[in-house]
C-alpha cells in the first residue's frame, strides 16, 4: 500500500457508518470468563478486557509502524514515551501534546476541556506535576480504556460535558504485509455523539510543541536560539503542520521531520495557531487556553510565538448524530547513528549513519 493510498484507507474508514459507535465500552454479555494457566480461579478474566481507575495510569499502548519506533497512548488518553528518535527513551515528551475538546449546546455555558481523564498518581515530573502537560487546565471526570492491537480505544466519561466522546487509536498493521505495515504515523481518531435534542457545536483542536532537535534530547548540547519552524501545509484532504529544526546539522541524529495533521474536515471549520504566544512564566498554555475556549477557535497569530502549534476542527452536531475528528501525527528521523543508539560498531564508524527501513 503506498502513502496516499493509505490516507485514502483511514478517510474511507472514518466515513463509514458509525452510528452507536461512541457508546461506553462494556463487556458482551454472552462472553465466557476465562482463566489463563497460573492465574487465581477466583479472579477470572472476560474480554473484551476493559481498564477502568487506577489501572489507567499503568497502561501505555505503542502507536507506530512496524521498525519506526512508538508514540504510546496511555490510560487517560494521553500520550507518551515519545520513542521515535532512534533509540529508547522510556519518559521522553514534548512540552505540550494534547487534544482539547469545546462543546457548545443549546443556550447552556460552552464546556472546554484537554480531551484526556484528570491526572492520577504517580506524579513522574519534576516537582510533582510540573509545568508540562499544563496540568492546571480542565480535563475530563474519567475513562475506560480497551485495547486489542493494533487499535486501543477509550470511552471518556464526564456527566458535566453534554456529548458523549471515544477515541479510536491506530497505525497501519496488515498481517504478512510488512510495507503497509511500517509507515510512521499514529492516527487518532475522536468521535463525538451528541445525545441531546437539540444541535451542539463542538471543536476539537490538537496542540504540539515541534519535537524535533527538543533540548532535552540532548541537553549537553548548545544551540543559537530556537530555530523550530512548523509551516502550514494543504493538500488533498490533508492539513496541518510540517514540523523542521534549522539549527541542526544535515548528519545530526536529531535531524528529521514531523507532521501534526487533520484528516477529512470536510464542511467544518478549521482554525489554526502556527505558535502559541510567546510569553514569560509559562503563560502561553493559558493564553492558548483562553482563545480556544472562548469560542472553540484559534486565532490571529501572534506576532512572537513559542514553537507549539494548533490546529482545531469546529462542527456543527445534530441531535442523536455522530462526527469524527481524526488527527495523524507522522515523523521521519532518518541519522540513526550507533553512538546515539548506544551499539558498539567498529573504530572510527560509531557516527556512521545506518538509516531507517521506513525512510
Amino acid at each position: 500500500m503506498k502513502r496516499r493510498g493509505f490516507l485514502r484507507a483511514v478517510a474511507a474508514a472514518g466515513a463509514a457508518p458509525i452510528a452507536g459507535a461512541a457508546q461506553p465500552a462494556t463487556p458482551r454479555a454472552d462472553s465466557q470468563p476465562e482463566t489463563l494457566p497460573g492465574s487465581d480461579p477466583l479472579v477470572p478474566v472476560t474480554y473484551p478486557r476493559v481498564f477502568t481507575g487506577r489501572q489507567l495510569s499503568q497502561i501505555a499502548f505503542p502507536l507506530g509502524g512496524i521498525g519506526t519506533g512508538s508514540i504510546s497512548l496511555g490510560g487517560r488518553g494521553q500520550l507518551q514515551d515519545w520513542e521515535i528518535f532512534n533509540r529508547p527513551d522510556k519518559g521522553q515528551a514534548p512540552e505540550y501534546g494534547f487534544a482539547s475538546i469545546y462543546v457548545r449546546s443549546g443556550n447552556a455555558k460552552p464546556q472546554a476541556r484537554v480531551l484526556e481523564a484528570r491526572l492520577m498518581p504517580p506524579y513522574k515530573s519534576t516537582a510533582g506535576l510540573g509545568p508540562g502537560g499544563a496540568p492546571g487546565l480542565s480535563r475530563l471526570k474519567t475513562a475506560m480504556f480497551r485495547g486489542e492491537f493494533p487499535i486501543a480505544h477509550i470511552d471518556f466519561v464526564d456527566p458535566k460535558l453534554p456529548v458523549q466522546v471515544s477515541l479510536e487509536a491506530f497505525s497501519p498493521f496488515i498481517p504478512l504485509d510488512a510495507e503497509s505495515s511500517g509507515f510512521p504515523v499514529a492516527v487518532l481518531r475522536y468521535r463525538v455523539r451528541n445525545p441531546r435534542r437539540q444541535a451542539a457545536t463542538v471543536s476539537i483542536a490538537f496542540s504540539l510543541e515541534n519535537p524535533v532537535g527538543m533540548q532535552r534530547l540532548n541537553p549537553t548540547r548548545r544551540m543559537s536560539g530556537d530555530q523550530r519552524v512548523n509551516e502550514f501545509r494543504d493538500a488533498d484532504g490533508l492539513q496541518g503542520f510540517f514540523m523542521m529544526n534549522s539549527a541542526l546539522e544535515q548528519d545530526s541524529p536529531l535531524r528529521g521531520s514531523f507532521a501534526l495533521a487533520l484528516l477529512g474536515a470536510g464542511d467544518g471549520k478549521v482554525t489554526r495557531l502556527a505558535g502559541w504566544p510567546n510569553v514569560k512564566w509559562w503563560a502561553s498554555p493559558m493564553l492558548f487556553w483562553y482563545d480556544f475556549s472562548s469560542d472553540g477557535e484559534l486565532g490571529p497569530e501572534s506576532s512572537e510565538r513559542r514553537p507549539y502549534a494548533s490546529i482545531c476542527l469546529k462542527r456543527d452536531i445534530g441531535a442523536g448524530a455522530v462526527a469524527e475528528y481524526t488527527f495523524l501525527l507522522a515523523w521521519h528521523f532518518p541519522n540513526r547513528t550507533p553512538a546515539w543508539s548506544g551499539w558498539d560498531a567498529p573504530k572510527g564508524h560509531e557516527n556512521a549513519i545506518l538509516g531507517n527501513y521506513y525512510c
